[in-house]
């Protein structure tokens, strides 16, 4: 494998900004892959919820540099019996728990490879896998371009899957706006969503509603996304990660 170091690091979690968590990662990083840049690409992952973040964390990496390495972590097992994967998924290196998070950006991606990683470093605790553990596998698939050693390559496995979440709320957005697991590209533009008891239609863009109108559009990364022109859907509608989505038109 190259020796070249990643163009990029990327934290993929639910961690949220407001704790110590995020910043011990990037340390991390800066101390084991010195002189790659690091980035927190996404914080806000629904806590604890492994089906939306599966969504979300294939919605959000896909405009990366080639080469780049994602650490995810929603993790609720952590420290637990759950494995530990490093995925090549169209040229970007993913690591993460073997809890389902990986496994749509395998299921969507033209080439992927699967790798079993047994290594583990000298110190680890037990609740923080996130700095602890797949900071250095990150740093290493950085450096190196291959899991450390032990890890073993799974020729045809997906990660465990995760029951497909796509007709929910996976995400409220800062403006309220409601996002979905639904990929934009499989619903015509005539179809109609349901959400709270309201039928929705596409609009392309915000101008293109009266103030106070919702709809649906497709959002910056794909997805099916439920708005309200200068308002707030999540209020509008009382609803939050988990709401259901549904197709009005059948």
């Amino acid at each position: 494998m190259s020796e070249t170091a990643a163009p990029l690091l990327a934290l993929f979690s639910d961690f949220g900004g407001d704790g110590p968590y995020v910043g011990q990662v990037l340390a991390a990083w800066a101390a084991q892959a010195p002189g790659v840049p690091g980035i927190a690409l996404f914080s806000a992952a629904p806590p604890f919820d492994v089906e939306a973040a599966a969504h979300l964390l294939h919605a959000y990496s896909r405009r990366l540099p080639p080469g780049s390495v994602v650490e995810a972590v929603v993790d609720p097992g952590v420290g637990g019996p759950r494995g530990v994967l490093a995925v090549r998924a169209d040229g970007l290196w993913f690591c993460g728990p073997d809890n389902g998070l990986l496994s749509v950006v395998a299921a969507r991606a033209g080439a992927v490879a699967v790798w079993r990683v047994d290594w583990l470093p000298e110190r680890l605790s037990a609740t923080f896998h996130g700095r602890d553990l797949f900071a250095p596998l990150a740093a290493h698939l950085a450096r190196h371009g291959e899991p450390p050693s032990p890890a073993v390559w799974l020729p045809g496995v997906d990660p465990h899957g995760v029951a497909d979440p796509a007709a929910r709320v996976i995400l409220v957005d800062p403006y309220g706006n409601l996002v979905t697991g639904i990929p934009a590209e499989e619903v015509p533009r005539d179809a109609r969503f349901c959400v709270g008891g309201h039928e929705l239609r596409f609009a392309r863009r915000f101008g293109d509603c009266a103030p106070g109108e919702a709809f649906w559009y497709e959002n910056a990364d794909g997805l099916v996304e439920i708005a309200v022109n200068l308002g707030d859907a999540a209020r509008r509608f009382s609803a939050g990660v988990g709401a259901a989505v549904d197709r009005a038109d059948g």
